[in-house]
């Protein structure tokens, strides 16, 4: 006898949710319901998905009313706490659209809240945990790179400001009151998920941050843009690694998406945009003896897409088949608290205690 599929439903029909419905595709998921203020979006996304998903205006309707093992929330990041806590409310697992919150007494709350109902929360800033990122943290946890002590991420776009340059009907991207901040919140908490990750979570005591915003623009007179385009980032951790996060939406410069693992024995570099014929994983480490420096690197990619990876992992942990999977709430927590004080040290000119 074939399983039930799992039950599930999208809150938000917008730009990310085609991610979503390929997912719950991939993952073999029943998309009940799909829920939009805008009705031709909702309606839209149950035409591509099958056509079979009831098209819902009100959140709190649908929840009440469908019979759902969990929720997608895929809107603004101003509305993920509230929605995500409803959901955990009427007994639902949720997944959730990153950056996890405004600030980090909104992600208490979910921490609170998802303990009392009994029910798994994730983030999906832990898209970036797949592809090479196991390889390096399977080198980590058995001890081939030694003792860690620093990690460097580089992210870059010539021109990549969502709102602006790209997706630009989403000016909620520029706003600071919807979205936290710029390419901190929309790119950076992909990158410190993943390095917090590949380094065990480790305690930040101190952050010191700068921030930029000033390249021209052809926004309509009148429209909110009060967030960072460049962020640069450097943070102390109790555990003595140091941690630096260079992060741009626009510039004259390469795009990369690189994530470098520095440790006694041995290094880690993961270039996700690796130019043609340069290896997109490559672990240094020394031979029988200090003159052999070799590098290990392979031809395997990862075929299944990070947003498909969320999905496995949640539903193993929402059937009792696994553990909790993130990002989860408590450690939204440190990845707010690590942006929170960046934005801080940035505004404030100073390095900042956490």
């Amino acid at each position: 006898m074939t399983s039930p599929k799992p039950r599930g439903a999208i809150i938000g029909c917008g730009d990310i949710s085609p991610s979503h419905l390929k997912s719950y595709d991939e993952a073999g998921i029943e998309l009940v319901a799909v829920c939009d203020l805008i009705r031709e979006r909702a309606e839209k996304r149950r035409t591509e998905s099958g056509g079979t998903a009831v098209v819902y205006l009100d959140a709190a309707e649908m929840i009440a009313t469908e019979r759902l093992d969990f929720v997608t929330v895929a809107v603004p990041v101003a509305s993920h706490i509230p929605l995500t806590l409803m959901a955990l409310k009427a007994g639902k697992h949720v997944l959730c659209e990153k950056p996890s919150a405004l600030d980090i007494n909104e992600n208490r709350a979910v921490v609170a809240a998802a303990k009392a109902a009994g029910r798994q929360v994730a983030f999906f800033s832990s898209r970036m945990r797949w592809g090479y990122v196991p390889m390096a943290k399977r080198l980590i946890s058995e001890g081939r790179l030694g003792q860690i002590y620093r990690v460097d991420v580089r992210f870059a776009r010539r021109r990549g400001r969502p709102g602006v340059d790209i997706i630009q009907h989403a000016k909620w991207f520029v706003d600071q009151g919807l979205a936290g901040g710029g390419v901190i919140m929309d790119m950076g908490q992909y990158f410190m998920d993943t390095v917090m990750e590949l380094t065990g979570w480790p305690t930040v005591t101190g952050v010191s941050a700068t921030t930029f915003r000033g390249h021209a623009h052809a926004l309509p007179p009148g429209t909110t843009f009060d967030v960072e385009e460049h962020c640069t980032i450097l943070a102390r951790t109790k555990q003595n690694i140091a941690l630096s996060f260079d992060l741009a939406w626009i510039g004259h410069h390469e795009s990369r998406m690189q994530v470098s693992v520095l440790g006694t024995k041995g290094g880690v570099h993961i270039d996700m945009q690796a130019a043609a014929g340069k290896p997109p994983f490559v672990f240094m480490h020394d031979g029988a003896s200090d003159w052999e420096q070799l590098d290990t690197t392979t031809t395997w990619s990862d075929k299944t897409s990070g947003n498909t990876h969320v999905y496995q992992d949640f539903l193993a942990a929402i059937a009792g088949k696994g553990p909790p999977v993130g990002t989860t709430p408590e450690q939204a927590v440190a990845i707010t608290a690590l942006t929170t004080a960046a934005l801080t040290s940035a505004r404030e000119g100073r390095e900042v205690a956490v």
